[in-house]
């Protein structure tokens, strides 16, 4: 299930008010991000800001085929992580900069152990089923895809190619052509989730 603007709203009061901080902001990075769990619990505090201001840099993200590499007779694919950047709205930002003061190298703090290694993606799926958080990690993508698409339709500015850049997803030859500007990225994302 795809959650309401109003489920969303309701689930984050909640769990503010719960004090459950660490929850909250990880439905935010899949809900205003479009983040996958990968991403969000590989995140490091070092990635905000790492490029451009206001934004958050996806060091592993999702694992796609890059060709092959032959080996004799043999052709064996060559495989890498998808990396990007992410622009993060005004509000987030602000939490963003005061959750990452903690001593971890991670954004979001491991349960119990070191704080030298992520979180697992596992731990993060039993924090959604243990605060009964309606959807799921997957489905807060989805909400972020559709916020901001709905915003492009609406406001009469549909771009698939920045869409598809949003969502970490391989753009077309011709959707390649030409590079958004950053302030373009973060005003868009300012507009949706203001």
């Amino acid at each position: 299930m795809i959650p309401t603007n109003q489920q969303y709203q309701d689930t984050l009061t909640r769990l503010i008010e719960q004090k459950k901080h660490t929850i909250a902001v990880a439905i935010r990075l899949g809900c205003e991000l479009g983040m996958t769990r990968i991403e969000i619990c590989n995140t490091k505090k070092t990635d905000l800001d790492r490029i451009h201001q206001r934004g958050l840099w996806v060091e592993t993200a999702k694992r796609v085929r890059r060709g092959h590499k032959k080996t004799g007779n043999k052709k064996t694919p060559v495989f890498k992580m998808r990396q990007r950047e992410l622009p993060i709205n005004k509000d987030l930002y602000q939490i963003l900069s005061m959750y990452s003061e903690n001593s971890n190298i991670y954004l979001l703090q491991k349960q119990a152990g070191k704080q030298d290694t992520p979180m697992e993606i596992s731990t993060l799926n039993h924090m959604y089923h243990r605060n009964q958080i309606p959807w799921t990690t997957h489905e807060s993508r989805h909400y972020f895809k559709t916020r901001v698409w709905s915003w492009m339709m609406k406001n009469q500015q549909p771009d698939p190619g920045l869409m598809k850049e949003l969502m970490g997803h391989q753009k077309t030859v011709h959707e390649n052509y030409g590079e958004y500007s950053w302030d373009y990225k973060l005003e868009i994302i300012d507009r949706v989730f203001q």
